[in-house]
């Protein structure tokens, strides 16, 4: 697995739903972007449970009640700003982070 190096844009945070998610503009690894309020964070598209995307094939990001991201290949829920599991379904495991930084809208490798 190979991070963007720093730097590389992501993509903008006022494309991200307040709160929710989409996938990164970066083709290198899939890349999630999570966004609540003014945090954003980034993850490794990847379901620790069900080794699936966390998005839709439509590229649409499942969040519920405004803390979490949901698996929609088998409904496990994930923390949008920790990317901590939550429940049984997710047994503790967590989603892959991937360093960034803001900068003028803009969301960037760091």
């Amino acid at each position: 697995m190979t991070l963007p190096p720093a730097g590389t844009e992501l993509g903008r945070v006022d494309a991200i739903p307040d709160p929710g998610g989409r996938v990164a503009d970066w083709p290198g690894l899939p890349i999630i972007l999570a966004r609540k309020g003014d945090e954003v964070r980034a993850y490794v598209n990847v379901c620790p449970h069900a080794g699936r995307p966390l998005n839709l094939p439509d590229g649409r990001v499942i969040a519920h009640a405004g803390t979490h991201l949901i698996c929609p290949a088998h409904g496990a829920i994930f923390d949008i700003l920790t990317g901590k599991g939550d429940g049984a379904l997710v047994g503790g495991d967590a989603l892959k982070p991937v360093p960034v930084r803001v900068e003028n809208g803009l969301i960037l490798a760091a």
